[in-house]
């Protein structure tokens, strides 16, 4: 596996090839998953752990990262958990629920700024030893199904769906900004809010409803 020299830059070098090193991956992990099928609830629960670490070793200090200790690859999420629910009320209503959780990505955040001969540094932190926030979405969906006739052709429903139902600002990305000599972070959010859709939806096709 490749990963970046400490302090390089990849917009100044032609040669990118200077600026990466060689290093080992390790990556493990398990994963389960439990679903019911049947009756008027249903759905599943999906679960993984999973490691993914980088280390990046050598005789020379200039070519080793975090001083050659295994640190976590830019993949590395360990906890991964999605829960999907389906509650059929009656033969026209149900109601559905989509949970996700994923721990944050690993980030590298700068620790310190300082000057020398009047030119800015910036001092950071061993690489990727911080984490974004993690991840958590609710999702609910309320679905109306339409005129139930046996051997219908055309078959319409509505769907009412709560997208982010808690309204949490996920982190997609954080960005730092030098605020008067002060590092400040920021955090990117995409969907920081609820989203409310409504649609109409149909099928073709000779069946029945359940």
């Amino acid at each position: 596996m490749v990963d970046y020299r400490d302090g390089a830059s990849f917009i100044s070098t032609p040669n990118v090839e200077t600026v990466t090193l060689q290093g080992e991956l390790e990556a493990y992990g398990i994963e389960a998953l439990f679903k019911k099928r049947a009756g008027k609830l249903s759905g599943w629960i999906a679960y993984s752990y999973a490691r993914s670490m980088m280390r990046v070793d050598s005789e020379f200090p200039s070519e080793q990262i975090n001083h050659g200790d295994l640190y976590p690859s830019n993949f590395d999420r360990p906890h991964n958990l999605s829960i999907v629910t389906n509650v059929k009320i009656n033969r026209r209503l149900s109601f559905s629920a989509n949970m996700v959780y994923t721990t944050g990505r690993p980030v590298t955040y700068p620790v310190s700024l300082y000057y020398m001969d009047g030119i800015q540094f910036v001092d950071y932190a061993d690489r990727n030893s911080y984490r974004i926030p993690d991840y958590f979405r609710l999702d609910l969906s309320i679905n109306l199904e339409g005129n139930l006739r046996e051997r219908k052709l055309f078959h319409s429903y509505w769907m009412l769906n709560f997208y982010n139902l808690t309204g949490r600002q996920n982190a997609y990305s954080v960005y730092f900004q030098n605020d008067e000599g002060s590092i400040n972070g920021y955090k990117l959010s995409i969907f920081g809010q609820m989203v409310v859709t409504l649609s109409w939806n149909f099928k073709l096709g000779n069946y029945a409803s359940e």
